[in-house]
């Protein structure tokens, strides 16, 4: 897939959130879809720098800015969440591990409801053979 395709498909799928907005009235999510994408995408590319502390500190104040203006608690919020950020100075690593383990947890695979039983194909054949007048089975 070259430029322009790629470049094609991101604006046709772009173009279909918007209209989707548009037809369910969804506006309100938008400024939270957009700092929730926002601190995602730093923290990527932060990551991929080699730059843990700064990916850490910028997923922390996207996706929870996004949470608070979800719920309504953008002020106390904002010092909740400045609080957070001066107290993992240094931790970034450590706090990284354990959100990711977190994620980790709740994103596996359920085990099915019922224990699914394993089938092995069994094949028989039947020789006979004639032995004085009698039928030997033989299962082999």
């Amino acid at each position: 897939m070259n430029l322009n395709q790629k470049h094609a498909r991101n604006t046709g799928i772009a173009l279909i959130v918007i209209g989707l907005i548009a037809v369910f009235h969804l506006w309100w999510a938008v400024p939270t879809a957009l700092l929730a994408a926002g601190g995602v995408a730093i923290y990527r590319r932060q990551k991929a720098l080699g730059r843990t502390g700064e990916a850490v500190q910028s997923a922390l104040w996207g996706l929870g800015l996004a949470a608070l203006l979800l719920a309504h608690f953008l002020f106390p919020g904002v010092l909740l969440l400045g609080g957070t950020s001066l107290l993992m100075r240094g931790h970034e690593a450590e706090v990284e591990a354990h959100a990711l383990a977190l994620v980790g947890r709740f994103s596996r695979r359920r085990a099915p409801l019922a224990p699914t039983m394993s089938t092995q194909r069994i094949t028989i054949s039947e020789a006979r053979e004639a032995t004085s007048g009698s039928e030997t089975v033989r299962l082999s």
